[in-house]
């Protein structure tokens, strides 16, 4: 089959031939029909992962995954050939106490030698993945094999994300920065039932953020963004898409009593705290990375019922590099799709 493979980190992807994946008794053989990039894909291109135990070169990269069940092992029974699927790419143990509380994604072996789609295990930038048949799940009849593909990192960082931040129903949820993150953002939280409201340096996107579901559209370069936020009622819950921590710091500001940042933009830049506020106002500041295999469910009922569809390019696999380069560069509006098939 082709496959696109990342020799190591720092290097360029290679278009080559391999040998179809051969699946144990409890694995699906998966026929790729659509393979979203991630800026995951770009860290674990740059090497970022190897101090967490990611380490394992070569490797076929791509973790949001769509296709079609084309082999299923003898022990598998929930699935057969033919059906529409999508692969949820936190391959667990199975059996930690995260685990068996439903939180895949805080799998205690995530960063100490879980099997993970895409970045320590073989992925979708392929005409065929495997996977394990638990972690494969059909795919609602409303969503094409390149709209649900972005869900299934993308689109759950988000509803992850808002989950994490203790949302509930009719409450005010704020996404900082509309990208390839915030614009399903926006859509989740709205079909969520939040009172939704962009925030957004870029004049270009502030009709569009209405037309995804925002009902409020404010300022975020040159404005202060909690005073705006505040005269609103001030968020229950901001989730920040955004590297930039002056405007996470400001944001702040701007939660309602008891309201929660989630941050899911991975930085290494600190970012200012002031006890004294997160003590009188009982804010909380959350790290979110990912949903789990339950929200990933819920999400994909959710898109079909509510029309959530992401904004896509796409590329066919040859242009994986190029694809990436444009990620890298900002130029994506404002997901990238791969699609082998």
């Amino acid at each position: 089959m082709k496959a696109v493979v990342l020799e190591g980190a720092q290097q360029p992807l290679v278009v080559k031939d391999v040998p179809v994946p051969t699946i144990g008794a409890q694995d699906v053989l998966i026929r790729v029909q659509a393979c979203g990039l991630c800026h995951t894909d770009l860290h674990l291109a740059e090497g970022m992962f190897i101090p967490f135990g990611v380490n394992t070169f070569p490797v076929i990269p791509g973790h949001e995954v769509t296709g079609i069940v084309d082999r299923v092992g003898a022990q598998v029974t929930h699935l057969k050939p033919g059906d529409r699927a999508g692969v949820y790419f936190v391959w667990g143990c199975g059996h930690c106490s995260y685990c068996m509380a439903g939180e895949d994604e805080n799998c205690t072996t995530l960063w100490t030698g879980a099997r993970l789609g895409g970045l320590s295990q073989d992925g979708g930038y392929a005409e065929y993945m495997k996977a394990p048949a638990d972690c494969v799940m059909r795919l609602p009849e409303e969503l094409d094999f390149v709209d649900a593909a972005s869900m299934f990192c993308g689109g759950l960082t988000m509803y992850g994300g808002i989950k994490n931040g203790g949302y509930r129903p009719g409450q005010r949820v704020a996404v900082l920065g509309i990208g390839g993150l915030g614009h399903l953002g926006l859509q989740i939280a709205n079909a969520m039932g939040a009172e939704v409201i962009a925030v957004t340096g870029s004049e270009g996107k502030k009709k569009l953020a209405h037309s995804l579901g925002a009902h409020h559209v404010i300022n975020g370069t040159g404005g202060d963004v909690g005073a705006q936020l505040r005269a609103l009622g001030g968020a229950h819950v901001v989730v920040s898409t955004t590297l930039d921590t002056q405007l996470i710091a400001s944001a702040m500001q701007g939660l309602a009593i008891e309201g929660a940042l989630v941050l899911t933009g991975i930085t290494v830049e600190s970012l200012p705290v002031v006890p004294a506020f997160l003590i009188g106002f009982q804010h909380r500041i959350v790290g979110s990375l990912v949903g789990s295999r339950r929200d990933m469910q819920e999400l994909l009922q959710l898109a079909a019922k509510h029309k959530i569809r992401p904004v896509t390019e796409i590329f066919p696999l040859e242009q994986a590099n190029e694809a990436q380069e444009r990620l890298r560069n900002q130029q994506v509006r404002f997901r990238a799709v791969l699609t082998p098939s």
